[in-house]
């Protein structure tokens, strides 16, 4: 295969893995109970993931208090906050 033929075949391959996971494997993914409730609640909080950083919403601070308390469960050790 020459140089161009490899190149081509690779972007080919490329592409149809992207493809895969954008069509396939997201939308299974976001069908999961935990991700409807994860895309539920920030429907409820008003927030649109693709619009704003995350450090300008004000939920951020109740966001990161859940995941340092799931992180210590998780550890099993308490940390003084």
């Amino acid at each position: 295969m020459t140089g161009r033929g490899k190149g081509l075949a690779m972007l080919l391959l490329w592409s149809a893995a992207i493809a895969v996971v954008w069509l396939v494997v997201l939308p299974y993914r976001a069908r999961q109970p935990a991700m409807r409730e994860h895309l539920q609640w920030l429907d409820d909080k008003g927030i649109d993931p693709s619009a704003m950083y995350y450090t300008e919403l004000e939920v951020m601070e109740e966001i990161l208090q859940r995941q340092r308390q799931a992180r210590r469960a998780a550890s099993g050790t308490r940390t003084a906050e």
